[in-house]
């Protein structure tokens, strides 16, 4: 009657000081039988079949995260930005015909992640490459240039709309991803 009348508190401690003995003298796992936790060590083959059904799914995990970032840009390029208007359905430069000129090939592209990104955001001072970044040229963030120091070569603004820079970077990712160097 008096064990009854304990704390809570107190139980569960002398239950954790218990098993953390158990586990320095090699016993793991635990189960509740009948009020008593009995301590047994695990089944080798139960710790491979956890470990490899652990390690499958993370596996699932990652690749469906990647497949959701390239689908992400995939409809960015293709959709809001639309930049298959002028570099084309398949990345190749060959835009619809309506499109201010030839763009670049961007299976050729030897752009690291960092300056595609830039150039997304930024455009191409003195061409067609429009800006996706709002803000650009507000500040010295774009190839270190004001608004006022690019002047008469100020990228246009994009005839779809502007992105945010996550939009930017999966856009970007999705370029490296599909079209560069294939």
């Amino acid at each position: 009657m008096q064990d009854r009348l304990r704390p809570l508190h107190e139980i569960l401690q002398e239950i954790a000081n218990s098993v953390t003995t158990a586990t320095e003298h090699g016993v793991y796992g635990n189960i509740l039988h009948e009020g008593n936790v009995v301590l047994r060590k695990p089944h080798p083959n139960r710790i491979s079949s956890f470990l490899v059904v652990g390690a499958a799914g993370l596996i699932l995990c990652v690749s469906a995260a990647q497949g959701q970032d390239t689908s992400f840009g995939r409809r960015l390029f293709h959709d809001k930005a639309d930049c298959q208007f002028c570099h084309g359905v398949n990345g190749d430069g060959h835009g619809d015909p309506r499109s201010p000129g030839k763009a670049t090939d961007l299976h050729k592209t030897s752009l690291t992640r960092d300056q595609l990104v830039e150039v997304i955001a930024c455009g191409r001072p003195g061409s067609e490459m429009p800006h996706f970044d709002k803000y650009a040229y507000e500040d010295k963030s774009c190839y270190g240039m004001s608004a006022q120091d690019v002047g008469k070569n100020m990228p246009p603004d994009p005839h779809s709309t502007t992105l945010t820079r996550r939009e930017i970077e999966a856009v970007a990712d999705y370029v490296l991803g599909q079209f560069a160097g294939k």
